[in-house]
């Protein structure tokens, strides 16, 4: 069993333009590729019109063996995804987004939209992806359950040197004598 694997993907960036009169262009992650050519930055991939798409790759979507209920989690949806990082990036080039990461845990990409200058996108898994990461899980031995504690009975007190015991299990008290 290995405790971490990793499969590269490359992650395509669209910008269009806003329908908004603030803002010029909305950025959006439609999808992320399986087994993507290797490009060295930010490539346009595909243009209509004002419409651009653009592919960064390669990026490690990486799976830890301690993580496995949150991608069960992910897969029991019915709709695995991949959640896209990316934070602005002050390069001055076109796209203006710089791939932090990739993550099949929602509560890794939960963590991520506190950031202030971070874009996080939730997009389908590829069906090769969803097959490998179902290949990982099945390895990964069950979790031993959650076995609750029991409490241990305490032990009364016994009355030494004239003391009155700290804890009586009676619940009365020998001051008042009660």
């Amino acid at each position: 069993m290995e405790r971490e694997v990793s499969a590269m993907l490359g992650v395509v960036l669209e910008r269009r333009p806003a329908t908004s009169r603030w803002v010029d262009w909305v950025w959006a992650v439609p999808e992320v590729v399986a087994d993507p050519p290797e490009t060295h930055g930010w490539r346009e991939i595909a243009r209509d019109g004002e419409t651009v798409r653009y592919l960064s790759a390669p990026h490690a979507l990486t799976l830890h063996h301690k993580m496995v209920e949150a991608y069960d989690s992910n897969i029991e949806t019915g709709a695995p995804c991949v959640w896209a990082l990316l934070e602005a990036s002050d390069s001055g080039a076109e796209p203006g987004w710089r791939v932090f990461g990739l993550t099949a845990d929602p509560y890794e990409a939960e963590g991520f939209l506190e950031r202030p200058d971070s874009l996080v996108e939730r997009v389908p898994m590829p069906p090769a992806t969803v097959a490998w990461m179902a290949r990982f899980l099945t390895a990964i031995p069950e979790a031993p359950a959650f076995r609750k504690r029991r409490r241990t009975k305490a032990v009364e007190e016994r009355q030494i040197f004239g003391k009155a015991p700290i804890f009586n299990p009676d619940g009365r008290s020998e001051e008042d004598g009660s």
